[in-house]
């Protein structure tokens, strides 16, 4: 992640972005069939300022560049069925947005 990528901003917008990366994997684990290579991009959105995650196939990349490979955010509920790993989302997501 570059220094410059970095916003300041409150609790509200990390709760926002967990959000869209939740909604990200759980779009990916509704349709696992079209992904042959499925991440996470998280990045920032210089045109309003704030942070998009969504779920990609294919893309190329490491953490620094907001690339997070899917199954890493993805756990085994109690009923046996896989869904969204909601620690690690937020650890995502507090890796992009710092408190002011």
């Amino acid at each position: 992640m570059y220094l410059y990528d970095e916003i300041m901003a409150n609790w509200q917008d990390i709760k926002a972005l967990e959000e869209r990366i939740y909604e990200a994997v759980e779009e990916f684990l509704n349709n696992q069939e079209a992904y042959a290579m499925p991440v996470l991009h998280v990045y920032l959105d210089r045109d309003d300022m704030t942070y998009k995650a969504a779920a990609e196939d294919g893309l190329q990349g490491a953490e620094d560049d907001g690339i997070y490979p899917m199954p890493e955010l993805i756990r085994m509920g109690e009923d046996g069925k896989p869904e969204p790993d909601i620690d690690k989302i937020s650890d995502v997501a507090n890796s992009w947005i710092f408190l002011d």
